[in-house]
This record gives C-alpha cells, structure tokens and sequence, in this order.
C-alpha cells in the first residue's frame, strides 16, 4: 500500500489552525485509508471522542512544514513495513515496482562491469536523472559507468533495517533540490528515535533449486531526557542463480518450437571449437571423433539464419550450454551498519551525527564462457596443411576444474558521514546547519585470457608471412583436444580494476513563517549550500595501451574528475484563500571544475485548490537541470565492441533497405572518449490532479504528467554514425521514403566519416581481398556523448484506496496503483523527424493489494502487472518455422503482460515475537520465452523473471 503524506501543523496560532480545520478533514479521511490495517485496528481501539493527531513528517518535495497530507505534486511515501508485507526482500525491489518507474534498465544477466548495482529509471528519463537522497542529502554516485558511460546512483546499497520511510516525487525537483532531478527525488528517511531492541533471522531458497538467501539485523535505540541514539547492523545475502539451474535456459539446442526459429544455427559468436578455412569460406569439419572428446561440445552443421545462408557454412564443436554459466540473478554477501545520536542543549539547540557503511561481495557472469580467437581473431598462413585459416575456441568448465575461474567478482564499501546543529530564531524560525561527507570504492576482479599464451601454445612462434598474413604451425591435436586444469591456469589470469567516487557537502537552511495574511501564515523556507565531488577509474593497466595482455570484459574506461558546486535558493507558501494556497520556489546553482564553469536558474510554481473539504484540485510547473555526468565529461578512453550493419556497405552495393546478409552485420571495435564541450540539459515537468475522498473510507487520486528536456545529453549511437556515414559517403538515404540528415562534403560529414575506421578497400579486416567489402570492412567507430534536440515523455497516475470498517472477520483494506505512459519522443537534433518510441517499450504499469489482519493474524496479497512489450522482431514478418508450409507474412506482435503474485502472512505469538512467511512470485512465472528471440535469455530480460517461486521464513523478536 503506498502513502501520500505532508506535513502537520504544531504550534499554530489559533486563528491559523481554525483557518486550517477543514483542511484536516481531508487529511484524516486519507490517513483512514492509508494505515496499514493492524494500525488501524488500534486507533478503531481508540476511546470514542478522543482527539486523534497526526505525527508531523519532512516530506521531499518542499522545505516549508506544511499541513496537508497533499501537495501541488504527489508524492508517493513507502514504510519499511510495506516494503516487507508486499514481499520484497530489499529496498530496491519494492521501488522497482512503482509505476512511477516507467523505464528499463539492465537486468541482472547483462549489467556486465557493474554486476552489484541497480539504477531505477523514473518516468522513463533514464537512471542519471533520478536523484538519490539519504535523510535530505545527496550520496556519491555509483563509481563504475552505467554500460561504460554515465555515473548514476546506486540502489542496492540501502540496507532495510535501517529506513523507516522512502518518499518519493516522480516530478521535476531542481529547484528545491538542484542538478539530477529531472524525472524526480527519491529520498530516503533512516529511522531516529527508536526505543528498545527488534531482531529479524530471515531465511529463504527458490523453489526451482539455487538461490538461497539469509538476513540477520539488529535494530536497536534508546533515549533520555535530552539525547537519543539509534543504531543497527545487517547481514544479508544470496546465491548466485545460474542459467545452468533453470532446464529451459541451460541449453542452446532445444527444439525450435519451444525455444526460438532455426535454432539449429545459434549465433556465429557462440563457439565451441572451430577452425574457419579463410579462403574456401568454409568451416573446417572436425577430425572423427573430436567432438566427443569435449563436453557438452556436439559436432553441429550450420546451415543459416532466418533464410539467411551463413557466413561460414560447415560444421565444428559448437557449445550446447554455453549459457549454462550465465548469471540469471547476480549473488551477494552484504554486512552494514549504522547509528545517529542527537542530543538536546538547555537554549533549545540541538547536535547530531549520524554514520553508516555498507560493504558487500558480489558474484555473476555475463557471458557464455571465456572465448578466444588465434592471433587476435586475424587470419594466419597454417605452415602445415597451406592453408590459411581463423581459429577460435571455448575454454570449457571440465577444462578449468570448476566454474569458479569464470566469474566476476566485486568487492565494494560504501560509506556516509553527517553532522549538524539546528535550532531557532525567535518565535517564526528554524535553521539547520549540515556537513558530510560520503565514499564509494568497488574492486572489480574478473577473468582474462592471455592472448601470448594462447598463441605459443596452439601456434608456437611466428614462422614468417605469406602474402601479407603471419605464417605459424597450427598444433590441430591440441586444438581439438582438451586442456588440462594445469593448463588451463597457465593460459589464463585474474584481471582487477577499481574505481572510486566521493562528495563534500555543506548546507545551511532556514525555515519558518515570515507575516500571517487573512487565510493563514506565509510559509518560507531558505538553503545554501556548498560541495564538490569526484571520481577515479583505475583500470587494469594490462588490459590497454602497449603493454596490453588481456581484455576485460565490457571494454576498458578509464577516466576521472573533480568539480565544486553552490547552490542558493527560496521557496514560499502563500495561501490566498482559505480554499487556495500557491507555492513558488526558485534555485541558482553553479559547477566549477577546471575546464569549465556553468551557472543554471531553475523556478517552479505549485497551486492547491479545495473547493470543498473532500476534493484537492492541484497543478504544478517545475523548470528543471542537469549538469553534466563527469563521466560524459572526464571519460578518457573506453574501448569494447559492439555488432552493427554496415550500412554504407549495403547502401552502396544497392542490397536493399534490409541489409539482412550476414557480411553486412558483424562485430567491431568502438571507442569512446569525454566531451567537455556539453552543455547542461534543461527541461519542464508539469503536472494537473486531483484527490478526491469519495467516501468515508474510499479515496482517489489521479494526476496528468508531462516532461521535456532540451539538450539531452547521450552517446552519439553507433548505429546513427554508421547510418550517417553512409548518407555522407553515397549521397542518399537507406530507404527512399527517409529524409537525408547531413549535407555531403559537409564539415558535419568530415566529423561523422572521421569517426569510422575501415580497412583498405576491397579488403576484410583482416586485410585479405574481399569484394563484400569494396569500400572496406569497420574495424572501429569512434563515439562519446553529445547533446541531442529534445526528449519528451507524458502520462498519467491513478491511485484508489479502500478500507472496509472493522468486521467480525477481520479488517480489509485495498490499494490499486495504475500508470499510462502515453508519449516517449525523442529528436536527435532540431529539424529531424520526432521518434515515437511509446510502442516500442512498456506502456502500462499496474501493482495492487490487498491486506487482510485479524487479531494476532496478518496477510497481504500483491500483484504487479507489467504492461506488453515488443517481440522480437516486432512489427516484422515472423520467421518461417522448420517444416511450416504456410509461408505467408504473418506480423510479430507484442508478448503477453506478466503479472506477478506475492503472498505474505504474520502470526503474533507473544507482545514480543512474531513470525512472518513470504512467498515471491507465487504462481512461479519463470519460464515464459518469446518464440522468435534467438538469444539469451530467449525473452526481455528486463520484463520476465527467471528466478521463479521464493520462499522464506522469518523471525522478529522485540525487547527493551
């Protein structure tokens, strides 16, 4: 059940509180509906006639205390409790479930270098623009680059014993809040002013086999007459769950009726061990008997893809459980703590300090195996049989001893230190000084092939060249035999990078009531505040430049920076009628660093209308900014790969809009560097609703939103270069309905061409003649981020909430949550065409529940519906089916919308312990594949989950 809070009013004079009176009746009515159902037991319980308050809350959004549940801009309050009773084992589940999160990220199977952290993507604007706050302050940025480009805040960091609430404003907040708070605010309150002890001993597995979890966390508080501390520790983690543990994952070679279309021919790049005749174009058909000497490593025949002839027709050892080694949910092991203390002094100033430290080792594996490629994947002169050839190879897991050697493994810490003193002036205001501190250091360690090693042992040493290639003398009965575990080791290494960030901060903020107008008082609120951040990436100094020996996977980044920021702002609250309050607020705020200095002033402006006590028309307009990333800045080199068409390739060879021929889309080299010339993305947010008490114990809410920036900052997209190179190179679009985009002979076209490295024409990139390729092969393309024209996405929420009065078989309660995103545009530069994307992605977003509580005995069912999404090939003619007559063009459609169930159920055996059961994803929805996806993990991996059914178990225990 999720909570719209505001803040209370205490201390009021008494004709502001009479002004105020009706006001409250809305508040009450909400609070009615929100409690949870145990809490509303109690105050049912409550003697008839007595007054009932309502605890006074910060609630991000505004720095003005103010009265009403419900602002000019919804904001949506989670408690620890709700996170636990809808099921999810940590914070960053239960926020990944709000439809407010309208936007993808990287699941667990494909985070590649950041493996233990988990960005959320509000509204859809992408995981850079969502700020992260801890009790009102901002936390260092995750060290590691989001896919190798910008910095973003990590969520799987926050250890639950330690929050009491998390709010959340899906709206534009820079200006209260500053730089990141384009799509909104996610802040999170840690608990204070806790008494006595609480024990949690949770344990749990997946009912599909892997996947065992524990958590053990302390909580624990006391207080006295003018000081209270707090203070807890958690331990908690998980098993890393394999693709190998699910059946219907484990395998390349299932049947394609179940699986995907021609799935005898897996992907080129998943190997086994395979020897490639250059000239003949033919793979090599292995020696008898070789394939059965690996395991797992069947002799197969490739024989194309959809309809497609392959590039090397043929037959090798190809793996049949490659992806067995893929990390379907990432492992940890988690220890964190925290404490705050404040104590009260006799002139009515208070001190704090409040500390926490998260440390964690994670585990996961990205990729089918470690592969190699003979002489770099370069075709070689074979000395032995005269002919020349490419050779690649799996090592496989009986050749390593165990799976082990093919993880990656992290070891992180992060740590936040905080300070101040806050107090009054006079009668009408508060202040409050803040400095901190926060550290975020990941080790990355990760497993690398020794490309010298490798090639002495199969090749041995260079004999000489022939015809422009290197001459060796293939050993082919150690190529199709396997390696030993001693051997194994010395081929290969364990490769370590590290990367840190960190933030300074001071704030100084003061609030309070400047004059009292006929309709209340006017509410004002002050903040000044000073930091700076920053950031190092230490690849490992082997896996580039001259003395390279092995590659780490993802590509290399490398980079770093430091800049300061300072930020002034106002905010007021004016109620012009006892019926109508207006809210406005405005912030400056300035970056410095050593290239650049960039100043941005950002304003918004709210109103609240109650017409009449039940109904709360609201709307809010916020101008918003982002500074931007220092990665996008400061990166100074990246280098990966990456598969894409050859479209100047296609184009030129007049191959058709499609380009569908193997030899038009293959794997290459990218590279990425800073750009310091960026300019800070803008935008708008705004947003119209209204609240309305229907009746008694039945609320709604529904609110329109809209957001737009102007000069997003992105990557410029390989594809958009490749496909702009060729507009450049031959004058005219891919397909004669598309609009041409740059000029040729231009300087944007020397810019875009300059970008893209190829071979020598009529030459592979291996630099044998090849007439596919009469302009040359892409080796490389170069890219990094720019600002692109506009970004545009619009939706709208819908909340209703209802509580049945207490009956004789039990107390009810229900909450829906609904959310529609009806715009996703983007334009890469002014004067091109608007991209719709809305239905390309999610669309829809829904969670509801249902809470039951009856005496000692509690329960909670929820449910969560993703909207459809895309199949694979989406919009396309479906591929043919082996033996299907029927070759008619039959349309891919949109897969189904999963719904997920979780179940949760208390008992109160004493006033002091109690015992609780979870039951994840009930109806165990894991094995669900779109039936044209022709790779791992054969769905959306960011839709469908693969764990399955998860239950655990848990014990609290409570004492003084």
């Amino acid at each position: 059940m999720t909570q719209r809070h505001d803040r209370t009013p205490q201390g009021l004079a008494p004709q502001a509180a009479a002004a105020r009176a009706r006001r409250n009746a809305l508040s009450a009515a909400l609070l009615a509906a929100l409690y949870l159902p145990l809490a509303a037991q109690a105050q049912d319980a409550a003697p008839a006639g007595e007054a009932k308050t309502i605890d006074k809350v910060t609630v991000t959004g505004s720095r003005i205390k103010r009265a009403e549940i419900e602002g000019p801009a919804p904001v949506t309050v989670i408690t620890t409790e709700q996170i636990k009773r809808e099921g999810f084992a940590n914070v960053y589940e239960a926020l990944s479930s709000l439809t407010e999160v309208t936007g993808s990220v990287q699941a667990d199977v494909n985070k590649g270098p950041t493996p233990n952290a988990s960005p959320l993507n509000l509204r859809n604007l992408g995981p850079g623009r969502t700020l992260l706050l801890i009790d009102g302050r901002r936390v260092a940025d995750y060290p590691l680059p989001y896919e190798g480009r910008g910095n973003f805040a990590n969520f799987n960091n926050i250890p639950m014993s330690a929050v009491e609430r998390i709010e959340v404003l899906a709206s534009g907040g820079s200006a209260i809040y500053g730089s990141d708070a384009m799509a909104g605010v996610i802040n999170i309150i840690m608990k204070k002013n806790f008494n006595g002890d609480e024990v949690r001993i949770k344990g749990g597995t997946t009912t599909r086999g892997g996947g065992d979890s524990y958590d053990l966390s302390w909580t624990g508080g006391r207080t006295g007459e003018k000081w209270s501390a707090t203070y807890g520790v958690q331990l908690s983690g998980r098993e890393t769950i394999f693709a190998g543990q699910r059946g219907f994952l484990a395998s390349d070679l299932e049947p394609a009726a179940t699986v995907k279309p021609l799935v005898n021919d897996p992907w080129p790049w998943v190997w086994g061990v395979e020897l490639i005749d250059t000239a003949a174009k033919r793979r090599v058909t292995p020696p008898a008997g070789a394939c059965d000497r690996f395991q797992d490593l069947p002799l197969h025949n490739f024989l194309g893809n959809d309809g497609n002839a392959p590039e090397f027709p043929g037959y090798s050892c190809s793996q049949s459980r490659g992806n067995s080694l893929w990390s379907l949910r990432n492992g940890s092991d988690n220890r964190s703590g925290f404490g705050n203390f404040s104590y009260d002094f006799d002139n009515g100033m208070q001190a704090w300090v409040s500390a926490s430290v998260w440390d964690s080792d994670g585990e996961s594996r990205q990729d089918e195996a470690l592969r190699f490629e003979l002489n770099r994947g370069g075709a070689f002169y074979d000395q032995n049989t005269g002919r020349s050839f490419q050779a690649r190879r799996a090592f496989t897991v009986p050749e390593a001893g165990s799976r082990d050697p093919f993880l990656f493994n992290t070891s992180e810490r992060s740590w936040d230190l905080a300070a101040g003193l806050r107090g009054r002036f006079g009668e009408r205001f508060n202040w409050d000084a803040t400095v901190g501190r926060t550290e975020y250091k990941v080790d990355f360690s990760f497993p690398g092939m020794l490309q010298g090693a490798v090639d002495s042992y199969f090749l041995g040493p260079q004999l000489g060249t022939n015809n422009g290639l290197p001459v060796y003398a293939l050993d082919q009965g150690k190529f199709w035999s396997p390696m030993t575990p001693e051997t194994f080791r010395q081929l290969t290494t364990r490769g370590k990078s590290s990367a840190e960030s960190w933030m300074n901060q001071a704030q100084f903020s003061v609030n309070g009531d400047l004059f009292e107008l006929p309709a209340g008082p006017v509410g004002f609120a002050g903040v000044i505040e000073a930091g700076s951040q920053g950031y190092r990436l230490k690849p490992d100094p082997l896996t580039f430049g001259p003395n390279k020996l092995y590659d780490q996977p993802g590509g290399t980044n490398q980079g770093g920076g430091d800049r300061k920021r300072y930020a002034v702002g106002v905010e007021f609250k004016v109620p012009v009628f006892k019926t109508l309050d207006v809210t406005t607020a405005g912030r400056f705020d300035r970056y410095d660093d050593d290239a650049r200095k960039e100043s941005n002033f950002t304003w918004n402006a709210g109103i609240e209308w109650r017409p009449i006590e039940s109904l709360l028309v609201r709307g809010a307009y916020n101008t918003t900014f982002r500074a931007p990333d220092m990665h996008y800045l400061f990166a100074t080199s990246g280098t990966g790969t990456q598969e894409d068409t050859d479209v100047s390739t296609c184009v030129s060879r007049g191959l058709g809009p499609d380009c569908s021929t193997q030899a038009l889309y293959y794997r290459h080299n990218i590279a990425r560097t800073g750009n310091l010339k960026l300019e800070s993305e803008t935008g708008k947010s705004w947003s119209a609703g209204l609240v309305w008490d229907a009746a008694e114990n039945l609320s709604f809410s529904a609110d329109y939103w809209r957001m737009t920036i102007d000069n997003q900052v992105r990557d410029f997209d390989i594809a958009d270069i490749l496909d702009l190179e060729s507009q450049c190179r031959n004058g005219r679009t891919r397909r004669a309905s598309d609009r041409m985009q740059v000029t040729p002979g231009s300087s944007t076209c020397s810019d875009i061409v300059s970008r893209v490295t190829r071979s020598a024409p009529g030459t592979n990139s291996f630099g044998v003649a090849d007439p596919n390729y009469p302009i040359g092969q892409v080796v490389s393309v170069f890219s990094g981020p720019i600002n692109i024209a506009y970004r545009e996405v619009a939706g709208v929420d819908f909340t209703a909430r209802y509580k049945i009065p207490a009956t004789r078989f039990g107390d009810f309660s229900f909450q829906f949550n609904y959310t529609n995103q009806l715009k996703n545009n983007e334009q890469r530069d002014p004067g091109s065409p608007m991209q719709e994307n809305r239905d390309k992605e999610v669309r829809t977003f829904a969670r509801a529940s249902a809470s039951w509580s009856r005496g000692p005995w509690n329960a909670t069912l929820f449910a969560n519906r993703i909207g459809h999404v895309n199949g694979d090939g989406y919009n396309e003619c479906a591929p043919i089916l082996p033996g299907q007559t029927d070759t008619s063009c039959r349309m891919v459609g949109k897969l189904k919308a999963p719904v997920y169930f979780n179940l949760t159920a208390g008992y109160q055996l004493t006033e002091q312990a109690r015992v609780n059961l979870y039951v994840d994803n009930l109806f165990d929805e894991a094995d669900y594949k779109d039936p044209y996806k022709k790779f791992f993990a054969y769905a959306n991996e960011r839709v469908f989950t693969r764990v399955g059914r998860e239950i655990s178990a848990e014990f609290v225990y409570k004492f003084d």
